[in-house]
């Protein structure tokens, strides 16, 4: 993890035997363009996954940057993240057309700070590259240290779930960025070659775009998370739990991506079954934070999903 008041980076020289030389885009019309370099700074969940995607890909991949930390060497890593070209930030040469920061949103601003200083401090600026980070929710203003120092900035944020170091395969996940055109179009390139599906979003959407994110995974797992402990609230074991849960979790999820969700919409709330919402309400009764998911949900679900008797319903359900 990057520490955020904390961020040390060592300042030990460039590895051993790591070369990188930023290859300079041909510009000349006719010529043909070289393939664009990537640097990693951060290889936590999602740029151990980034970094061998594009390792996969063969987009030539410079650098990882990794912090240095106290008692911890670039070789004490795990097998697979020491295949990777790791250094720290004073080995890296941070020469790579793409510097892309794969960092807790609260570190970015104090990371991308880092990184100029190191730059300023061999005399030279990020003039003709692109830094980019990673969050959903924050903007490419968060970079504006590297843009003072010659850089342009973006956003290049996947719509997936990287709850651990091993990589996820990124075929097929949509990835959301945040550029002006001619970036844009350097880094959807970029996210094609590791099998991502880019699209545009616009800065005032990036607050509620990284909500659906936040609905689709996260809160997702802590809705089934609420659904495992009232099926041990009523007596199961946490294996009975899951295995009474999934075949219907999946099911359900299987129908709303096949049909929509109204037409995946069952049980008393559609059929307007007043009394045994009520039980359920009584049974939650000693359990307020359980009660207070199904409250917040099934007030939706009257709503957002098609359901008779909703007056009746949804009475009850803000009855106390």
């Amino acid at each position: 993890m990057w520490a955020i008041k904390s961020c040390k980076f060592g300042y030990q020289g460039l590895a051993r035997g790591q070369s990188a030389q930023r290859e300079r885009p041909m510009n000349r019309r006719g010529s043909q363009k070289p393939q664009r370099s990537v640097s990693i700074i951060g290889p936590g969940n999602w740029g151990s996954s980034l970094a061998h995607a594009l390792r996969a890909a063969g987009v030539p991949l410079h650098e990882v940057i990794v912090p240095a930390q106290s008692g911890r060497s670039v070789v004490s890593y795990g097998k697979r993240a020491r295949a990777l070209p790791l250094t720290t930030l004073g080995h890296a040469q941070l020469e790579a057309d793409v510097l892309w920061l794969c960092v807790p949103d609260a570190a970015i601003a104090q990371v991308t700070y880092r990184l100029v200083e190191r730059v300023a401090a061999r005399g030279s600026t990020l003039k003709g590259q692109i830094v980019v980070h990673s969050s959903g929710a924050l903007s490419g203003q968060v970079l504006r240290a590297a843009a003072h120092a010659g850089a342009s900035v973006a956003s290049v944020h996947p719509v997936m779930s990287f709850p651990t170091r091993t990589p996820v395969p990124l075929q097929g996940v949509p990835f959301g960025i945040e550029a002006d055109a001619a970036r844009r179009r350097i880094l959807n390139t970029i996210v094609r070659q590791i099998g991502g599906r880019p699209f545009a979003i616009h800065v005032s959407s990036k607050a509620l775009y990284h909500v659906v994110g936040m609905l689709s995974s996260p809160l997702l797992v802590s809705h089934l998370a609420a659904a495992q402990q009232a099926a041990e609230l009523a007596g199961l074991s946490p294996r009975q739990a899951r295995r009474l849960i999934e075949p219907i979790a999946r099911a359900t999820l299987d129908n709303v991506f096949l049909r929509g969700a109204g037409k995946s919409f069952s049980g008393p709330i559609a059929r307007a079954d007043v009394e045994t919402i009520r039980l359920h309400l009584q049974a939650l009764e000693p359990h307020p934070m359980l009660a207070g998911v199904y409250r917040a949900l099934a007030l939706f679900a009257l709503d957002a999903l098609p359901s008779p008797g909703k007056t009746q319903v949804r009475r009850l359900l803000r009855s106390k």
